[in-house]
């Protein structure tokens, strides 16, 4: 996990703007995205993240988005708008949220949404 959380704020410290999306296939193990999630929040508290990891076993991938307290990210709103029209289902706050998505295939299709 300490690389997966190493490159997740290598990707934060590169990007511009206030949102960051990262792509790390860990299958579906939303403890371990939350986790790197919040030692991103911790070390970069100027930006929002969605983590990105597709289990093609299972055809499934996860979206999640965490935000530090206190930014003008609705990481809800976000994941709402990224999954749209593809039958994922989840839920959370405004600094904290995660969807399940059924179909590996919309990963590139849910990147690109997240890159707008």
């Amino acid at each position: 996990t300490d690389e997966i959380k190493a490159k997740a704020i290598e990707v934060g410290e590169a990007t511009e703007g206030n949102k960051v999306v990262f792509r790390y296939d860990f299958g579906l193990n939303a403890k371990l995205g939350k986790n790197v999630g919040t030692a991103f929040t911790k070390k970069i508290k100027d930006k929002a993240i969605m983590i990105i990891s597709a289990d093609a076993d299972a055809n499934r991938f996860l979206v999640l988005a965490m935000a530090a307290k206190g930014l003008d990210v609705d990481c809800k709103a976000w994941c709402m708008a990224v999954t749209e029209g593809t039958n994922g289902k989840g839920g959370g706050k405004k600094d904290s949220a995660q969807f399940t998505v059924p179909d590996v295939s919309l990963v590139e299709g849910v990147m690109e949404k997240a890159k707008l």
